[in-house]
C-alpha cells in the first residue's frame, strides 16, 4: 500500500478522535477582545451555537446601540470611523471579532490616525 493510503488512513484516525476542529468550533475558540472579556459566545451574535456565515450587522447594532450612538462615542476621534464620507458601512468592513481589525480608511488615507484629540 501507498504512503498515500496511510496518510489518508491517519487523517480518518485523527478526525474520528475529535482531534482536528470544525472551522466554526475553531473561530468560536478565537474570539478576542472586549466581546471574550464580556463572557459572549457564539450565540449571542450569531444567533446559534454553530454559526456557518458571518453575524449580521443587526447583531452589532442591536448592542452598541445604532450608527448615530457609535459615531456620537467616537467623535472625539481625529478622523472619526464612525462619520465617514462612505457613508454607513457594515460593522465588519473594519471589525473582526475573530481576527484583528482593519480599518478600511487605511486603503486610501496613508496619513490617518484613530486617537483622542
Amino acid at each position: 500500500m501507498g504512503k498515500k493510503f496511510f496518510v489518508s488512513l491517519a487523517l480518518l484516525a485523527a478526525l474520528g478522535a475529535g482531534l482536528f476542529r470544525t472551522r466554526s468550533e475553531a473561530f468560536a475558540a478565537d474570539i478576542k477582545g472586549k466581546h471574550a472579556s464580556e463572557g459572549l459566545g457564539c450565540a449571542d451574535c450569531h444567533k446559534t451555537d454553530k454559526p456557518t456565515a458571518a453575524a449580521g450587522i443587526e447583531a452589532c447594532l442591536d448592542c452598541h446601540g445604532g450608527y448615530d450612538k457609535v459615531a456620537e462615542r467616537t467623535k472625539g476621534m481625529h478622523n472619526n470611523p464612525h462619520d465617514s464620507h462612505l457613508g454607513r458601512m457594515a460593522c465588519l468592513k473594519c471589525h473582526r471579532v475573530h481576527a484583528p481589525s482593519e480599518y478600511l480608511c487605511l486603503e486610501c488615507h496613508s496619513d490617518f490616525e484613530f486617537k483622542d484629540k
